[in-house]
């Protein structure tokens, strides 16, 4: 029944209606008065997908209860049809009636529940409910027509745009995507409501998913998306007077959670408060807040009293091992029984393993264990942990793999966590959150990654009742598949991504293998037409690959599509027509365009395209990367140095892009500037010998003899190796006599230099000591390079340069200087020119002269005889 806007308040969604009657409306509110509390206990049932307890008293009207029984039986589409608010809803424009009570706010939150479980049913768990839009759109009404193909598409095209954030759109791969609009409309209104405190954590979920719904092609500094960020952040803040009351107020979120855990600690456990910390601590990781996640998982594991810490024990990880080793492992055991265990669970050894994932085994004939077999019999049989504590120890190893780089160590770390996890599992999206996670980390091992991708594929295949590979048999895919309310139960306490997040990886690891036809065809599946392109061509078929290209812009002319026929037939038009089409707005375009001219070798043109490119799209840091070295070429410094600067913001562990900040600034002369950019890039590649040796000039122009020697250390190192690089440069002569005439003057300036004002006799102490290991350090620098250049004349006359200057034995200094002279002796029995005939005559006669010094008749004859051998040489 419509009615004027001034007498009902919509909450600002639009024109307003009274609530839709329903059957003892009179009755209803009277009950919800009467059991607020019975109420409360009806939010945590539909939090955690419980049937009601129908014996309770002060219970609402049957409506209310059979409507969270639906939403605990997965009939999600039945709770929407059954809904009073879905008609306005589904109007245009949409719009909410106001609720009276306490109990019409708790059906528009059952409406969003039931919409939003659905959504993530068709997209998430599965088993996928098939296309649901013309179903849903005739809940408009008795008068609702069927809709056609062009306002189907209107609709679809209305959906995404009202669901882009900050510019980013919906991913179009996304099923009954009205559903998720559906849910946002009913939970916004609800924020902070006083009668129904769980509306939070409902909307906290919906940003999650709303994030990954989203197509974010770059990464910039988190967040990804402030706009969504902010409101996510919000309901956190909310969230957090809950988790922590009467928590000291600290600067920052993180501080606070911490001070809170640290200070009087959790009132008492609490599994309802555990699981709410630990979804707000995934939100968290998912907008990429490490910074807030882990707190949030501490103060999980606090209220659920998780008892857990990773330690070592003595185990075997492959069969044929005869000893044990150390191996890492998580010690966790449960303080309290889960309330929200469905049925209590499975048992140990009568896991339902039919309603749980496929589990792929490793080969019968792999050397390595299913999981590690450790010498104390109670590691491997340990006591099982409740769903909610696994989920926690997940979010533990969630946050070692965020907070690690990408390496075989990361894995060895995250691993334990996985096996604590794998020994009992009752839950379907723990053990698929943990198959998924372990699968990823054993595709980087070539004994496990058979394994690996076809977990992957039995992972993605189960949101489906298709036939495949992995479920080959009706049994498997329909009769023995886990129902969709089961599969929902831990879906907010893990990690698990959308369905067409999963088949892009899988895609992205065969094309690694050189499976790129069915690659292509999982690219096209999650419309990544890019990938489907690249993986055509590697195939050989690209004229299948154009034959599809052409077939979506007959569908639909978009500048992506250009874009991707110009790669595919090296067409300058195509790339014209992607950026005509865009208004000028599509980076791509001109990016395409600037490698072409690269390409092709004309740089002004490159850099003009490239430069184009990047001020549309500021965060591509490969477009700018191109033109830093396009501008590198042209020696226009100043704009290749804010390119590679810009490269470096977005992408810090770009090696290639801090050497080249590095060496635009030794171009410039500003070697200050240089030697921090130069470290960053050692940090992320240290074999890069380039590098290096800009950094061993920069430091000698600064004066660090120390890291010079450091750099020269290396560049031995490399040059000595067996995997050498035949490029390397010899050693510089003239950077070594630098190094120890700079070394030498330091130490004579620490030593007899007027102090400073202001400084004290011990500062003075303490400079010369540092000046004197330096010292020792360059002398040492010596010895290594005059063991791998014994021949070279230079090395030796360093040494005796060095040692005269440091008061050396008498002896030393002169057993030094004969090997100064054997080596030019040599070389010049090699056919050496004029110059080593006079540094051979020079050597003589300063050696026979320290001979001459001394009393010893002995050392007058070996004078004698040294010159008597080099003038017999003279002669012949």
């Amino acid at each position: 029944d419509e009615s004027d806007d001034e007498e009902f308040d919509l909450f600002g969604l639009g024109p307003g209606v009274t609530s839709l009657s329903t059957e003892d409306e009179e009755e209803e509110v009277v009950g919800v008065e009467a059991g607020q509390t019975s109420l409360s206990t009806l939010e945590v049932s539909v939090l955690w997908h419980h049937r009601v307890d129908r014996s309770m008293s002060g219970l609402p009207h049957a409506y209310v209860l059979d409507m969270v029984d639906l939403l605990a039986e997965g009939e999600y589409l039945k709770a929407i049809e059954s809904s009073p608010y879905i008609r306005p809803l589904l109007s245009s424009p949409p719009f909410l009636p106001s609720p009276k009570t306490p109990t019409d706010c708790f059906k528009v939150l059952l409406t969003g529940v039931a919409c939003f479980n659905l959504y993530l049913q068709s997209n998430y768990s599965g088993p996928d409910p098939g296309d649901l839009l013309p179903r849903i759109m005739a809940l408009r009404g008795a008068g609702a027509v069927e809709m056609d193909d062009a306002e189907r598409s209107a609709l679809e095209t209305d959906t995404m745009n009202a669901l882009s954030v900050g510019g980013e759109l919906v991913t179009p791969v996304s099923k009954n995507l009205i559903l998720f609009r559906l849910a946002r409309d009913c939970f916004t209104p609800l924020k902070n409501n006083p009668h129904l405190p769980t509306a939070d954590i409902h909307l906290l979920r919906l940003h999650r998913r709303h994030f990954e719904l989203l197509l974010i092609d770059s990464q910039p500094p988190p967040p990804f998306v402030p706009e969504l960020w902010e409101e996510a952040a919000a309901v956190v803040a909310r969230l957090l007077e809950g988790l922590c009351p009467e928590a000291e107020e600290m600067p920052t979120v993180s501080e606070t959670v911490k001070a809170f855990i640290a200070g009087k600690g959790v009132p008492a456990l609490d599994a309802q408060k555990s699981a709410t910390a630990l979804e707000v601590g995934l939100t968290c990781s998912l907008f990429e807040q490490h910074n807030l996640g882990k707190p949030f998982f501490n103060l999980a594991a606090a209220y659920s009293g998780l008892s857990w810490e990773v330690t070592g024990a003595e185990g075997k990880k492959t069969k044929y091992q005869t000893e044990d080793i150390a191996q890492m492992v998580v010690v966790a055991e449960s303080a309290i029984e889960d309330p929200y265990e469905k049925d209590g669970g499975a048992d140990e050894e009568g896991e339902n393993e039919a309603a749980l994932p496929k589990t792929e085994k490793l080969d019968e004939h792999s050397h390595l264990n299913e999981r590690t077999k450790f010498k104390d019999p109670k590691l491997n049989e340990r006591a099982r942990l409740t769903r909610l504590d696994q989920c926690i120890l997940l979010s533990f190893c969630l946050d070692v793999q965020n907070t690690n780089p990408a390496s075989g160590l990361t894995t060895s770390q995250m691993s334990p966590y996985l096996e604590r996890v794998l020994l009992h599992h009752s839950s379907w999206t723990i053990y698929s959150a943990t198959l998924l996670t372990r699968a990823k980390l054993e595709c980087e091992s070539g004994s496990r990654r058979e394994r690996a991708i076809l977990q992957i594929q039995a992972l993605a295949d189960q949101h489906s009742t298709r036939l495949t590979i992995t479920q080959s048999t009706y049994k498997s895919a329909v009769e023995d598949a886990a129902p969709p309310q089961d599969r929902l139960i831990d879906y907010h306490a893990t990690h698990y991504p959308p369905r067409w997040a999963v088949l892009a990886d899988l895609a992205g690891r065969y094309a690694k293998m050189g499976i790129v036809a069915t690659a292509a065809d999982m690219f096209e599946e999650v419309h990544m037409w890019d990938e489907v392109v690249e993986c055509l061509k590697h195939a050989g078929k690209t004229n299948v690959a154009i034959d599809i290209v052409k077939k979506r812009l007959a569908e639909r002319e978009t500048p992506r599509m250009y874009a991707a026929l110009g790669d595919l037939t090296d067409d300058k038009a195509w790339y014209d027509k992607a950026w005509e089409l865009s208004g000028g707005r599509y980076a791509r375009a001109r990016a395409a365009l600037g490698r072409m001219a690269f390409d092709a070798g004309d740089l002004p043109k490159a850099r003009e395209y490239m430069y184009e490119a990047c001020e549309i799209k500021p965060l591509a840091p490969s477009a700018w990367f191109l033109l830093g070295t396009v501008c590198m070429r042209l020696e226009d410094w100043d704009l290749a140095l804010k390119s590679f600067t810009q490269v470096v913001q977005q992408r810090p562990d770009d090696c290639d892009a801090w050497a080249n900040v590095g060496s635009i600034h030794i171009r410039n002369k500003q070697p200050e500037s240089a030697l921090p950019a130069l470290n960053e890039s050692l940090k992320q590649r240290r074999e890069n010998w380039r590098v290096w040796i800009n950094k061993l000039y920069v430091c000698m122009d600064l004066g660090k003899v120390d890291e010079a020697v450091q750099s020269l250390h290396t560049l031995v190192t490399f040059k000595t190796s067996r995997n050498t690089m035949k490029d390397i440069p010899d050693v510089d002569p003239k950077v070594v006599r630098s190094l120890v005439y700079t070394a030498l003057v330091q130490l004579k300036e620490a030593r007899e230099g007027e102090m400073a004002e202001g400084e004290s006799e011990e500062t003075r102490a303490a400079l010369v000591t540092s000046k004197e290991r330096t010292l020792v350090r360059v002398g040492e620098l010596l010895g290594r390079i005059s063991s791998v250049l014994k021949t070279a004349p230079w090395v030796w006359e360093l040494y005796v340069f060095y040692y005269e200057s440091l008061g050396k034995p008498r002896e030393l200094v002169i057993e030094t200087c004969m090997k100064h002279h054997r080596s030019l002796m040599a070389k010049w029995g090699d056919g050496g020119d004029e110059e080593i005939v006079r540094a051979a005559c020079m050597a003589t006669c300063k050696v026979a002269g320290m001979y001459l010094e001394s009393e010893d008749v002995q050392d007058k004859s070996r004078a004698r005889m040294l010159v008597n051998g080099f003038m017999k040489k003279v002669e012949r």
